[in-house]
């Protein structure tokens, strides 16, 4: 999964917040000095007051008043399917029209696994399992003898307010946070074990919990070209606990996962059906080729049982690499379509929309996906399909071969003859001895596909795969600019009708991405934006009102319009149709208790934190409530529940300590306070008035 340093990040979840941690302010009023022996009046009583309920209600004061763009720094738009009605309402499946030549299309050729495809081709097999895709996930256990714990490895480290630690323990590996006081003593320890590995290791690796069936991913990945431990990047304190891992993530760095509809991060058990990326992910199912392997055409001497990509037109070939290397800016599964429903011999848009920025054509593509730089380079526009010629378009398989790990040192004489297949004839316009000046080696890749510096944007390209003619110096080619959906364009644009139902449902969600993201980055949107995504999604509900995803799409963007009344509406219809999506759980809490509604709002949020025990967001929003409400006796696990999920929190903290006090636990609430003053917050004089008021209170 980690392409470089900055990698690690997995499909763009959990961004740095611009939210401000009260617990951080230095600009915090300054209260009396309660050594001294005054007595803060009425008026100080109240303000402090305010202060220390503030420091434990910050979060949803500030996530509830105006929209719900934090909350997609754990989600962005689900890619999970709707239910089997919306599977029988929705568009025809393209497994089930399909009158090519292979058999193993249909829904119903099962899987296999990679194991049955050793049987017969062993030496292939054993090839792949070296190559990065063949080692994109992994048990910890198969790896965890072979990483480095030192202290020269960067272990443990500070970040996000706390300390890291990584600890092998025989086969196990546990990532640790542990918070100390002046003196180095520990205030606190909490244990998160790791169960995937996630990434071949060629760059690093990211690990994966997996809570119950919950999937969360660490803050803490290994940097192999630094050879330390390190934060990942794009996590900020909130997603200290662990980013929720949805399926879109998954379905590109796993074998297969089965999500449960209307989460965010669950999944059925077993969690994998194969690890790492196998075989039938790029051939399709393989039950019908392992019954009858000798099935072959007659006509052409083709075995038809299995898809083969060598008998594939080029954007078919393409399209089985497209299901992981262009990632878009929002990728949205066809309305009745899963993730792994794509089947290798279909067109990949017959199961999905991908959408991308538009492209300035003075602008050098750097901060794209390796297939959409392809699709730009001259190599690519030139090239042509003349199999009679044995010619072929230039596609990712031209130079990368699945099956075969080009280690470091053939890379130069391995890349030059796949260059020198198509410039055979008309090869560098420079004499070799000009090149060796610049690249000792002679290397054509290092020249014309020149890696790109470290970068904080996840899943680029780590290399120009624009493919230039002079090294530092992109050629122009842009994408025409349309005059309508101003910024965003489908990957699959000359082969789509823009005025298919489909197509602008697919479109109107992928806006509301736009929306979500420009939002959350503090960017205006292109003009128009906003009507139109609700036009498109408006339209997609009166073409099926069973659209779940459409209608949570709609929702959020009334949300981001703060048409607040009418987005928990949206959200409310949606769960009359299906009470468990854990998204529109979240955002119909967060826009009741914004519009006062306050029962409505602790009863959606209870059955958010129903739907999602671990997530510590939904604890932290119906503790303050349920505070808010003086109900102490069951805010008391809700709170308690936070802070084992969150022990450097300082809000979580606060508030325990006053649910403590409010249930008559004094020595217990002297405790927890004391740790809150080893841990040193800023704001702590503040925290020690209002303490002091409480206990005299009590």
């Amino acid at each position: 999964m980690v392409e470089s340093r900055a990698e690690v990040d997995t499909h763009h979840l959990n961004k740095s917040s611009s939210e401000k941690d009260p617990s951080m302010d230095h600009d915090a009023g300054k209260p009396p000095d309660c050594r001294s022996g005054n007595v803060p009046d009425a008026r100080s009583k109240r303000r402090r007051g305010r202060a220390w309920s503030a420091g434990a209600g910050v979060l949803v004061l500030l996530l509830a008043g105006t929209g719900l763009w934090i909350a997609y720094h754990w989600r962005r738009p689900d890619p999970t399917p709707g239910t089997e009605t919306a599977r029988r309402n929705g568009p025809e499946d393209p497994r089930l029209t399909y009158a090519g030549q292979f058999m193993n299309i249909h829904p119903d050729v099962a899987y296999v696994g990679d194991e049955k495809c050793v049987d017969c081709h062993l030496e292939k097999s054993l090839s792949f399992r070296q190559h990065p895709m063949g080692r994109s996930l992994l048990p910890i256990a198969r790896i965890a003898a072979r990483q480095r714990y030192d202290a020269e490895a960067h272990n443990p480290f500070e970040a996000l307010g706390t300390q890291f630690l990584v600890e092998r323990q025989g086969e196990r590996v546990v990532h640790r946070q542990i918070g100390r006081d002046e003196n180095g003593q520990s205030v606190y320890e909490s244990d998160s074990p790791v169960d995937y590995v996630l990434g071949s290791g060629t760059r690093g690796y990211s690990y994966l919990t997996d809570r119950d069936g919950y999937v969360f991913q660490s803050p803490v990945s290994w940097f192999s070209q630094q050879q330390i431990w390190d934060k990942s990047p794009g996590f900020s304190s909130e997603g200290r606990t662990g980013r929720p891992v949805p399926g879109l993530c998954l379905s590109c760095h796993a074998n297969q996962v089965r999500s449960i509809e209307g989460s965010i991060n669950r999944y059925e058990k077993p969690l994998f059906n194969g690890y790492a990326i196998g075989c039938e992910r790029c051939h399709g199912p393989g039950s019908r080729h392992v019954k009858d392997p000798g099935h072959k055409d007659p006509a052409t001497g083709a075995d038809y049982s299995i898809v083969n990509s060598h008998h594939l037109k080029p954007e078919l070939r393409a399209a089985v690499c497209e299901q992981c290397h262009i990632t878009g800016e929002a990728r949205v599964p066809h309305r009745g379509r899963g993730l792994f429903d794509f089947r290798p011999g279909l067109p990949l848009e017959a199961f999905c929309s991908i959408y991308v920025r538009e492209t300035d054509p003075d602008e050098p593509q750097k901060a794209v996906s390796h297939v959409e730089q392809m699709n730009l380079s001259r190599c690519f526009l030139r090239s042509e399909e003349r199999p009679a010629e044995g010619k072929r378009k230039l596609g990712c398989t031209s130079c990368h071969d699945p099956h075969q790990h080009v280690g470091t040192e053939e890379r130069v004489a391995y890349y030059r003859q796949r260059c020198l297949e198509c410039h055979q004839e008309k090869g560098c316009n420079l004499p070799e001895t000009t090149r060796r000046l610049t690249v000792k080696d002679d290397s054509c890749i290092d020249c014309h596909m020149p890696r790109y510096p470290p970068s904080d944007i996840a899943h680029t390209a780590a290399t120009n795969h624009r493919v230039v003619r002079h090294s530092g110096k992109d050629a122009p080619t842009g994408i025409a600019r349309p005059k309508r959906e101003p910024g965003l364009v489908s990957f699959y644009r000359e082969r789509e009708d823009p005025k298919d139902k489909e197509v602008e449902r697919d479109l109107g969600i992928a806006l509301l991405h736009m929306l979500v993201q420009n939002s959350s980055h503090g960017k205006a949107p292109p003009a128009g934006t906003e009507r139109r995504a609700i036009e498109l999604l408006e339209a997609a509900l009166r073409n099926d009102p069973e659209d779940m995803q459409a209608g949570e799409a709609r929702a959020e963007a009334l949300a981001l319009l703060n048409r607040q009344g009418e987005a928990l509406a949206a959200y409310e219809a949606v769960l009359a149709k299906a009470p468990h999506r854990e998204a529109s759980l979240m955002g119909a809490a967060m826009l009741a208790q914004s519009q006062q509604q306050q029962e409505a709002a602790l009863a959606y949020w209870r059955r958010a934190v129903e739907e999602n025990p671990w997530q510590p967001f939904y604890r932290a929003s119906l503790a303050q409530m349920l505070a808010d409400h003086k109900a102490w006796e069951e805010a008391r696990p809700q709170c308690e529940a936070w802070l084992r999920l969150d022990p450097g929190r300082i809000e979580a903290r606060v508030l325990w300590v006053r649910c403590l006090l409010k249930t008559g636990d004094k020595a217990e609430a002297r405790a927890e306070f004391a740790k809150i003053e080893r841990l040193r917050p800023p704001n702590l004089p503040l925290l020690q008035a209002r303490f002091t008021v409480e206990l005299r209170e009590r």
